[in-house]
């Protein structure tokens, strides 16, 4: 099939086929004619239990049927799907906004889920192939069921998935992240938006705020032009820059020199600093998040055999303004146990975690009716600050046996 006729007959944008056109001819080898496994009742029934979301396993299996049913009567809509779950998940190509076909009606986010789950097959090789247990794998599919959560609150609640978000199952076939117990580690070098943190013999800690990044009156993040910019000096064994406090703000107006024969860096270049990303879906409580944390350190050690020495976190949920708005959360609570730390904007518009809190990021909070907690809490944060902001954390693996009273914020101390 000519590529040019695929899309027309998918209805389907011009940058679908600029996406496709230079893997096109490996597509069409990859493909056998048959129905592909993941379009039968049978794959459904054997991973969708996976995604634990019984309260809408019915209707999406249901709805699936029927995706399944029209790809069964019509061949080349089984071909597309074939063609979007090679490009998404072994081409990992980013599909963002390009396969949008109208020929699913409402069931679009089902056909997308349906691309999602067939992931399953691709993550388990991954585990095989790295001697880690196969629970491991079917654990991964947790997070497809929270997309699900987030899909229904932008769909009239209608479930599906958000085809954008497949790319992070490509992160797990490729043996980028795993989900361990509550929380999902990226596995890569410490981020460039991480602050520098030293710590000495006697367990005083040294943070630095990562140079270039631009802080309000109060010591978070902004992107004013009137903004203080942090920076990093080094003379000799001396450093100095702006230091930051356990509560996650820069002391915009102090200066910290630290020797660096005396504080050393908590990590070196060449160490393994995942990053926790937080799935929808489930509750976070304090025990389960640090009981992640604990299984995650073993986790490495045994099938990466590297010694982790932290973990960081970025999110939406770690707003700032979480312990004001909601001191009784479980967000806050996580975000208080932890080394808060400032954190970069994403995006420009003041709108962080819209989409995975309202399923929309294309309004403001405020003008939308919440439905739920957290939507009420973003709702309430945003009338009074005018923005919706990320937080952030780290965790040195070597303190967990030590958290759970706030330990960070009652017990170590920081320069």
């Amino acid at each position: 099939m000519e590529l040019k006729h695929f899309c027309s007959q998918m209805e389907l944008p011009a940058s679908a086929g600029v996406l496709l056109q230079d893997h096109w001819n490996e597509i069409l080898s990859a493909w056998d004619g048959k129905m592909p496994e993941f379009l039968t009742e049978d794959f459904l029934q054997k991973y969708l239990p996976f995604l634990q979301i019984p309260g809408d396993e019915a209707e999406i299996f249901a709805r699936a049927k029927e995706v399944i049913s029209l790809c069964a009567a019509h061949p080349p809509y089984a071909f597309y799907m074939f063609v979007v779950h090679y490009a998404a998940l072994v081409l990992k190509l980013q599909p963002t906004g390009v396969f949008k076909s109208p020929v699913w009606g409402e069931n679009e986010g089902i056909a997308a889920l349906l691309i999602a789950l067939s992931s399953a097959p691709l993550i388990a090789g991954n585990c095989r192939k790295r001697g880690i247990p196969e629970h491991y794998a079917t654990d991964a599919l947790q997070w497809i069921g929270g997309t699900v959560g987030i899909y229904k609150l932008g769909h009239n609640g209608i479930p599906g998935h958000t085809l954008a978000q497949t790319y992070v199952l490509g992160q797990h076939i490729a043996g980028e992240i795993y989900r361990i117990g509550r929380f999902e580690y990226l596995i890569h070098r410490l981020p460039e938006w991480m602050p520098l943190v030293f710590r000495n013999d006697d367990g005083v800690f040294a943070v630095l705020a990562a140079p270039g990044m631009k802080f309000d009156a109060n010591g978070l993040v902004t992107l004013k032009d009137e903004a203080v910019e942090s920076f990093i000096v080094e003379n000799g064994d001396f450093i100095t820059g702006i230091p930051c406090n356990v509560q996650g703000f820069a002391r915009i107006n102090e200066r910290l020199t630290i020797d660096r024969r005396e504080f050393k860096p908590v990590c070196s270049p060449w160490d393994i600093v995942p990053s926790i990303h937080i799935p929808g879906g489930l509750r976070m409580a304090w025990e389960d998040a640090l009981a992640s944390m604990k299984e995650a350190k073993e986790f490495f050690k045994r099938y990466y055999h590297r010694e982790v020495p932290m973990f960081v976190c970025g999110s939406w949920i770690l707003n700032p303004a979480m312990e004001k708005f909601a001191p009784n959360g479980n967000m806050a609570r996580f975000r208080r146990e932890c080394f808060a730390l400032p954190m970069i904007r994403w995006g420009s518009e003041g709108r962080d975690g819209m989409f995975f809190a309202f399923g929309r990021r294309d309004v403001n909070p405020d003008e939308i009716t919440p439905v739920n907690s957290v939507q009420k809490i973003l709702r309430e944060i945003f009338s009074s600050e005018k923005t919706l902001r990320t937080g952030a954390v780290f965790v040195l693996t070597g303190d967990l046996d030590r958290l759970g009273n706030m330990y960070y914020r009652t017990s170590c101390q920081v320069l």
